[in-house]
């Protein structure tokens, strides 16, 4: 009778182990569930208020203008050639001279440089 108190001594550390690992991964499964459910929620509720008519459209960005007008600047958004995303820019209009730009302009030399580099070391291991 020893031997087996032994025996189960030396089980219900493990056992404790086993369920304390079982419990985490059910509580970590029901806090993945729930995640994904109000992913799931955020994505519907964005893709719904995502959706503008054009005359609000056209109502902001002559806000916008307007706004732009009093502070004697303009914004233009031009499409990077090489790289094919929108740059934004903030531009006085007496100097034309660019106040703000978005992405900056070290990021996108940086962005073509990386891209550089990986289709050299694409073409290589190909």
């Amino acid at each position: 009778m020893i031997i087996g108190a032994k025996d189960v001594s030396q089980t219900v550390p493990e056992q404790i182990a086993f369920n304390q690992s079982k419990l985490q991964e059910g509580a970590l499964s029901s806090i993945r569930k729930e995640i994904n459910k109000e992913m799931v929620q955020e994505a519907n509720k964005g893709e719904s208020e995502q959706r503008i008519s054009s005359e609000e459209l056209s109502k902001l960005m002559e806000e916008i203008k307007r706004k732009f007008d009093m502070l004697s600047k303009y914004l233009r958004i031009d499409i990077d050639s090489d790289l094919e995303i929108p740059v934004a820019k903030i531009i006085e209009k007496d100097t034309n001279k660019i106040i703000r730009q978005i992405p900056p302009e070290y990021l996108l030399d940086l962005i073509k440089k990386i891209d550089q580099t990986l289709g050299i070391l694409l073409e290589r291991e190909v």
